[in-house]
């Protein structure tokens, strides 16, 4: 196992550390793969999302460990299954572990394996997940709730790229050759000071890291990710739920702050999906009927709105808060000229126009759009 630094550079705030440019070089049999090749299961075309894609490329043909942070929710391990999948070992078995979901003795049996007797129970000989995994990836999520014992075990199998099972006494240890891959929603270095992670082990793991984005910070990319996940439910159910999505429908999921990310997301789709009917499109209505969206609704839920100045908003809020076929139209007219003067301020640039408001510029558009075909009509 390669666990030595070679050397590091910074690459936008992805990647802290990384190694010598020669080590990083995709060998021939790698070289057909592509960002593309990441959208089937990467989800998204904002611009921290391929900045998350090219990170994943880099590191991907390196066997050095792999740490990759993010708040819960975000994909840590779909950012792990594709770097295995572009790696020299996507041959291999890729071993995912929920090191928070296993108790401290289990876990240590599970992760370095057993001998015959060690314990009760231990009726067998067992090998654990790195010899399981060796050749391929284990990943380790939830790393972070190891306790300090299993950290030094951990520690010890990242230094010497060795294992030694449960109960054994004898001082041969088992060589590995297994790529490791570790995640994390914890800030590690207030665990540190706070007596619950290894310092150690920080500098150990942490050779390359990779963030996964919240979803918040690209919201341009939940209309794929909601579409993504209709087609998801529709193919599981049987079902044939519109892929649409309405302009208002679309403002609210972009408001809404998405604390529990992409994981969130993919269940509010699910609900949603369920509640249409057959061949339906989902409505405002239907996300009403979700809670946690209910009390964004009474404002339309736009939050390029919302980060304007107040004066500048008070008329179209006091229109969208209205009911009714006129009432509507007319908030949408007041709406629509806001963005039009807002435009017409930035020169008619409607980038920058973005830009003030602090939203994409493709939001910007399809929601001028959609206003425009609702002021129409």
């Amino acid at each position: 196992m390669g666990f030595t630094h070679k050397g590091t550079y910074s690459s936008e705030r992805i990647i802290s550390r990384s190694l010598a440019v020669n080590a990083l070089r995709s060998p021939p049999e790698c070289r057909g793969y592509r960002l593309q090749e990441l959208d089937a299961k990467l989800i998204g075309e904002s611009h921290l999302m391929q900045a998350l894609k090219k990170s994943i490329q880099t590191v991907a043909t390196s066997a050095e460990t792999v740490l990759i942070t993010g708040e819960s929710g975000t994909g840590k391990e779909l950012v792990a299954g594709a770097i295995h999948e572009l790696s020299l070992r996507r041959s291999k078995p890729f071993l995912p572990v929920n090191c928070g979901a296993l108790t401290e003795s289990l876990l240590e049996s599970e992760m370095f394996g057993h001998v015959k007797g060690s314990f009760t129970g231990a009726i067998t000989n067992k090998k654990g997940f790195f010899e399981v995994a060796s050749g391929g990836t284990i990943f380790l999520d939830e790393f972070a709730e190891m306790s300090l014992g299993i950290q030094q075990r951990l520690l010890r199998v990242l230094q010497e790229g060795t294992v030694r099972p449960v109960g054994r006494t004898d001082p041969h240890e088992i060589a590995i050759d297994t790529r490791v891959l570790v995640a994390t929603n914890h800030d590690l270095k207030r665990d540190i000071s706070d007596g619950k992670f290894r310092n150690d082990l920080y500098y150990r793991v942490n050779v390359l890291e990779i963030r996964a984005p919240a979803l918040r910070h690209r919201r341009e990319d939940i209309l794929s990710l909601a579409q993504h996940f209709i087609r998801k439910y529709n193919e599981k159910n049987s079902s044939q739920v519109s892929e649409e999505i309405a302009g208002d429908v679309l403002a609210i999921l972009e408001a809404y702050s998405w604390p529990g990310n992409v994981r969130e997301l993919e269940n509010v789709i699910k609900r949603l999906a369920l509640r249409v009917e057959e061949k339906g499109i989902i409505t405002e209505a239907d996300v009403r009927s979700i809670p946690e969206l209910n009390q964004l609704t009474k404002y339309r839920a736009l939050h390029c709105v919302e980060s304007l100045d107040q004066n500048q908003v008070a008329k179209p809020l006091k229109c969208v808060s209205t009911t009714g076929k006129d009432q509507s139209r007319c908030r949408c007219n007041e709406e629509l000229d806001l963005y039009r003067r807002r435009v017409e301020q930035a020169g008619g640039k409607l980038a920058e126009a973005a830009r003030q408001l602090k939203i994409p510029r493709t939001t910007l558009r399809k929601r001028m759009i959609t206003l425009q075909s609702k002021c129409a009509t």
